[in-house]
């Protein structure tokens, strides 16, 4: 998940392209998808420039006595990533389930 530079210093609220994705996707709930936060990045991907996307609950972390503020606070505690993915410049979005495999790992 390593991004030499993030967007940006706070968390953002997930935008409507992503939300809509996600809430198709994932059949969640507009107001769980509220709840989430993002930081987003420049990363290449099989060499095409891409924004990598990582999600986050913050009250999970709160959960966990994890503040994240920042993508670097992330990248510190991957274990809270829930979704990943990445917009290419197209504006086609792929998101995958991180919280799904973490789970899995853990039952084996």
């Amino acid at each position: 998940m390593h991004c030499n530079l993030w967007h940006k210093s706070e968390a953002g609220r997930l935008p409507r392209p992503v939300k809509e994705y996600m809430r198709r996707k994932f059949d969640l709930l507009p107001e769980y998808l509220d709840t989430l936060r993002y930081f987003e990045c420049d990363r290449p991907d099989n060499e095409k420039e891409v924004i990598h996307v990582c999600i986050f609950s913050p009250y999970i972390g709160q959960e966990h006595n994890l503040t994240i503020r920042t993508g670097l606070d992330l990248e510190q505690h991957p274990e809270m990533v829930l979704y990943e993915g990445h917009i290419d410049s197209q504006g086609n979005i792929y998101i995958a389930d991180r919280w799904e495999l973490i789970m899995k790992e853990k039952a084996l």
